[in-house]
């Protein structure tokens, strides 16, 4: 395949892959569920080895991985970073995009999850889920590059993409379920005022009742 055909299969699986993360995120308001499909759409379409979706707990600062693509559930339990803490915490703590070239000579990586028992020749993109100013987390990727296939520049820019789609999905996914939340409450508020109208009037009608003596 000569390289001007190769540029656009690539274009064309770049573009799949943004058109098919659009379309999983938007499928429902189950959050693991539609960022895992995302993440498993840019490891299939785009040969990342691994890749994560790490959102930020405003409480405890903490970021945690919620959903990935090439990890065990026991590595996802692992992936827990501080702000500021390795590469994933840098990113939140900057809010800039950092790619690594190989990881097995970057001291910076810590490897958390335990999933990369080779890290030489790996190459690890994080790229910061913001929306509006606002850092709600990081996406990451493994990638393994050889000299005539992939380009740095193309993966950066549409996992930056990806990551702009998951910070709005995020956003809309927190919004519905503080709604949810609310409605609920509400919910439960009409059931007890319900009761203890219930109650009242049965009081009302015993004291109503006249007297045997």
């Amino acid at each position: 395949m000569d390289k001007e055909k190769e540029l656009i299969v690539r274009k064309n699986r770049e573009l799949s892959a943004i058109l098919e993360a659009s379309r999983v995120l938007t499928a429902s308001f189950d959050l693991e569920e539609n960022l895992s499909s995302a993440m498993k759409i840019l490891g299939t379409i785009l040969e990342m080895q691994r890749g994560c979706v790490f959102l930020l707990d405003p409480l405890s600062e903490q970021l945690r991985i919620v959903a990935a693509h090439g990890l065990t559930k026991e590595e996802i339990k692992r992936g827990k970073y501080r702000i500021g803490e390795g590469i994933v915490g840098r990113v939140i703590e900057t809010g800039s995009p950092m790619f690594i070239p190989n990881i097995g000579k970057e001291p910076k990586f810590l490897n958390r999850t335990g999933s990369r028992p080779k890290k030489y020749g790996v190459s690890f993109f994080c790229i910061p889920i913001e929306l509006k100013g606002e850092i709600l987390g990081v996406i990451s990727a493994d990638r393994i590059y050889a000299e005539e296939h992939g380009s740095v520049d193309d993966d950066l820019r549409v996992l930056t993409i990806v990551a702009s789609l998951i910070a709005q999905f995020v956003k809309l996914w927190e919004n519905y379920r503080k709604s949810e939340l609310e409605r609920e409450a509400l919910r439960s508020q009409l059931k007890e005022d319900r009761k203890s109208t219930r109650l009242n009037s049965s009081h009302t009608d015993i004291s109503r009742m006249p007297s045997s003596a």
